[in-house]
């Protein structure tokens, strides 16, 4: 019996890596949407539709998520109210029109009756650096946008990976419990054979309990990663569906160099502030271009109706900026570019101090992946292999059968989490350092 469930317990291993329960597709039906079906853009499936899936890849989540996650329509939508802005800031001031009437009842006439049209004329070039001022704006809230992108993808990555390693863990619990249920039975039929001992039978029991502990807390994790998942899609009542993907397949190998140029050079949210950066000088030539006084131009044209005649008026104001230079707002806005430069600074030095843990996340999982999968996993399935089979026949007490069993079992839990902090920590890297798709940053 007990050699029945163990060769099911050596499929754990390849159950870790498998795409799936029986490790291909089957043939799709002609209204079955297929994966790149669910990649084409513009076009929305209904739940039903997702549901008749076989199974989603990490690609179809990716899709997923940019179609349905509220976080991008928002950020596109600032985006475009910053496009908004920019077309306002290069807009001329409107002429005002309208009637004017003096001198009502002079020598009981009805006096200057007649009408008058004005304008505001913007000097020293202001309304092009409005404009230019507006569109570094624009600029930021569209690398805001790419770095809510990068976010949304971490995201689906990493929650993909958890959901995946969630499932495998329910195979492996599963497998342990069967294991730990099969021990219970070999122990009775060795204690009717006085082969061993009451005790030996306790301690079964509790294993084949505690196994079947573990089996429930990682069914409530598989459950618990799935809601995470489709919560970052923007479909929180998504029902699950099988995974498509292998936890060890093409795993990344990375160094320090190429990691550090890919989050720095092209960062979003380092663009963004380099953005503020150059907003805030041109701020400064706006400061001081506000003294430059605007004109005011006024024509009026009446009819005076004590002479009978028609009177035209034309008047002309300047600001002169005597006492308010816009002194304050200039120190104001050379301080604002201080600050912004000093910010870019901290964001760079930042994004390298949180650089430098999560690679060292990722060399620390890529030497333990790479261990367990080529020595200890193996030897831990040969080892539990062994003392199975001296079990069954008497020769190995059931201490020593319970030390192997935790330990292929521990050996492979190890496995697992070491395969999830290598994806964990790659696709960190992969979007720059960039998560939390779902706290707002605004």
């Amino acid at each position: 019996m007990l050699q029945n469930v163990f060769s099911i317990a050596l499929l754990v291993t390849a159950t870790v890596t498998a795409v799936g329960q029986d490790g291909q597709r089957r043939s799709r039906t002609d209204t079955t949407p297929s994966a790149a079906d669910l990649r084409k853009p513009g076009r929305n499936f209904s739940q039903s539709e997702i549901q008749a899936a076989e199974s989603l890849s990490l690609a179809d989540f990716e899709q997923l998520a940019f179609r349905n996650n509220p976080t991008l329509s928002a950020a596109a939508a600032r985006m475009n109210a910053a496009r908004g802005r920019r077309v306002q800031a290069g807009l001329y001031p409107n002429p005002v029109i309208g009637y004017h009437a003096t001198e009502i009842g002079n020598l009981g006439t009805a006096g200057q009756q007649g009408g008058f049209i004005s304008q505001r004329f913007i000097t020293g070039g202001k309304l092009q650096l409005d404009q230019a001022i507006a569109g570094a704006e624009t600029t930021e809230a569209h690398f805001r946008f790419h770095a809510q992108e990068e976010r949304v993808l971490s995201d689906v990555r990493i929650r993909f990976y958890d959901a995946l390693v969630a499932e495998r863990r329910v195979a492996l619990s599963n497998q342990l419990a069967r294991i730990g249920d099969a021990i219970v039975q070999a122990t009775e039929t060795l204690l009717t054979g006085r082969q061993g001992t009451e005790n030996d039978l306790l301690q079964a029991q509790i294993r084949a309990d505690e196994s079947h502990i573990l089996l429930d807390n990682a069914t409530n994790e598989r459950v618990e990663a799935w809601r995470r998942l489709v919560a970052v899609l923007g479909l929180p009542n998504m029902q699950a569906v099988p995974l498509d993907g292998q936890l060890d397949a093409h795993l990344p190998n990375r160094d320090w160099t190429s990691c550090h140029a890919a989050v720095l050079e092209n960062n979003p949210a380092l663009n963004a502030a380099r953005t503020r950066m150059s907003r805030a000088r041109i701020v400064i030539r706006r400061a001081k271009k506000e003294p430059v006084p605007n004109v005011d131009l006024s024509v009026s044209i009446r009819h005076h109706n004590v002479t009978d005649s028609e009177v035209a008026n034309v008047q002309v104001g300047i600001p002169i900026p005597i006492f308010n230079k816009n002194q304050g707002n200039i120190r104001s806005a050379e301080a604002e570019w201080i600050a912004a430069c000093n910010e870019v600074k901290r964001i760079e030095l930042s994004l390298q101090d949180r650089l430098a843990v999560a690679y060292r996340r990722f060399a620390n999982a890529h030497q333990q992946t790479g261990r367990y999968r080529e020595r200890m996993v193996p030897r831990a399935g040969r080892s539990l292999k062994l003392v199975t089979e001296g079990y069954e026949k008497g020769q190995v007490q059931y201490l020593t059968l319970l030390t192997a069993q935790q330990t292929f079992f521990q050996v492979n839990l190890s496995f697992l989490d070491s395969l999830r902090e290598l994806r964990t920590a790659s696709s960190l890297i992969d979007s720059q350092l960039l998560t939390d798709s779902l706290v707002d940053k605004n």
